[in-house]
Order: C-alpha cells, then sequence, then structure tokens
C-alpha cells in the first residue's frame, strides 16, 4: 500500500487523511504538543453538513454550532481534536511534538527524517506522496521548524495570500459596539472570537486569550468551510 505524509494537524489535511485512508498508509506530522492547540482556524462554519460528514451526532452536539448571520460558530479547536480521534480510529498514525529534521526525493517518492518529542522518537519515513499544510500550523517565534526541500512536487493546499492577523475571545457583553472592518463570530459559551488586522480594539474587560498569526487575504479562505474543500480537492486528486 502507497503511503501519504500529511504535514499539519489542519482540517484540510485532517479531511484529506480521513477519505484516503482505506487506500493509503497514512502518517500525519504535528509540530505542536496537540492537535488543535493552539489553533489558529477562526471557528467559523458555513454549512454544517461539511464537519458532519466526517464526525459522529454525539462529537456534533459537544461543539455546540452557534447559529449567526453567516453560517455556524464553534470552538475550532475542538473540531479539529474530533476529526483527529476519528482519523486515529481509521488507521492513520499521528505523530506530535515531531519535526522534519531532514527530507529528500527519493526514487520511491520522498524520504523524510524526523525527531520526536522523547528522547528515542526519532526515524525515518518512505512516502509516495507529502501534503504541506504547516501554513495553517501554529508555529510560535524563534521555535524549531521542519526542513523541507524546495520542490514543486510536495502538494500545498490552495488559500492564496496570507496576511498577519490578531485574533482573541471576550466576552459576549464587551463585543456590542465593534467597527464593521472587524471580523467577530460570537459562540455558544458568552464569548466572542476577534480578528483583525490591527490590534486597535480591546474589549472593555480584557482578553480571555489572544493569538497573533498569518490567515487568507481573502476572509472566504479562512472558514472551515474552505479547509475541508482543499483537503476533499486533495483527496480526489489521489484516489
Amino acid at each position: 500500500m502507497e503511503r501519504i505524509v500529511f504535514i499539519g494537524g489542519t482540517y484540510a489535511n485532517l479531511t484529506a487523511a480521513l477519505e484516503l485512508a482505506e487506500f493509503y498508509d497514512i502518517k500525519l506530522i504535528e509540530l505542536n504538543a496537540e492537535i488543535g492547540l493552539p489553533s489558529i482556524s477562526p471557528g467559523h462554519l458555513r454549512e454544517e453538513s461539511n464537519l458532519s460528514k466526517y464526525l459522529t451526532q454525539e462529537q456534533m452536539e459537544f461543539l455546540q454550532l452557534q447559529s449567526f448571520d453567516d453560517g455556524f460558530t464553534l470552538r475550532s479547536e475542538w473540531g479539529l481534536k474530533h476529526l483527529a480521534v476519528q482519523a486515529a480510529k481509521n488507521g492513520v498514525e499521528i505523530f506530535t511534538r515531531t519535526r522534519i529534521t531532514k527530507s529528500f526525493e527519493s526514487s520511491d517518492g520522498f524520504t523524510i527524517e524526523y525527531q520526536g518529542g522523547g528522547p528515542n522518537s526519532n526515524g525515518q519515513i518512505i512516502c509516495q506522496h507529502l501534503i504541506n499544510d504547516v501554513q495553517w500550523t501554529y508555529q510560535a517565534p524563534g521555535s524549531k521548524q521542519h526542513t523541507l526541500i524546495d520542490t514543486d512536487k510536495i502538494q500545498v493546499p490552495h488559500f492564496g495570500e496570507f496576511i498577519e492577523m490578531h485574533g482573541g475571545t471576550a466576552l459576549s457583553k464587551d463585543c456590542t459596539e465593534i467597527p464593521s472592518k472587524i471580523h467577530t463570530f460570537p459562540r455558544a459559551e458568552g464569548l466572542t472570537e476577534v480578528w483583525q488586522t490591527e490590534e486597535s480594539w480591546i474589549p472593555k474587560h480584557g482578553w480571555i486569550e489572544t493569538i497573533s498569526c498569518s490567515l487568507p487575504l481573502d476572509k472566504n479562505k479562512r472558514c472551515i468551510d474552505a479547509q475541508i474543500s482543499e483537503g476533499r480537492r486533495i483527496s480526489s486528486a489521489l484516489k
């Protein structure tokens, strides 16, 4: 059976992994300690069916989707965690706290060498396909990153140009009067997710949590649906 290595525990990669699990031996490599933490995906889902196709009814209920004028909101990190659970159940091997230290093309596709979090967590993987969605993975400033060869044979999900964004969660009661250029996603637990290109707006009672990261310039490419769509595109090309 041919092998695929996905780089990044992202919506696109997890969707593609679930679509392809019966056809390939699949490995998924994540730099961070957990899938979904920290998450840089805005918790915005336009069509519930795009996510419910891959999750159980119980998992969907746990996400507490909140209806608003442009679809639904949810805690995106929990959506990622549930997708990772489903992927593992379908045979996808997931490596967390793992970095690719060397990579090169081989006669069979690619060979990668990796180093994990533990003293003995290292090895080599040969694969026929390599999918890199590190663009949707949180990368702490100054931390070690993957070492990948420069080749167009590595597939990358398409989201266009990325720009620096500043996100945060605040009490929903503090988010009733926010400039329209700032994107807000009110969630079921009484918090609102806020995304802005400049750190110009601050909630009255302060932030619950904040994050700075890169997101697609096209706001339509930032939603979970766009990432799932890219995962499906990649899986269709490989089936």
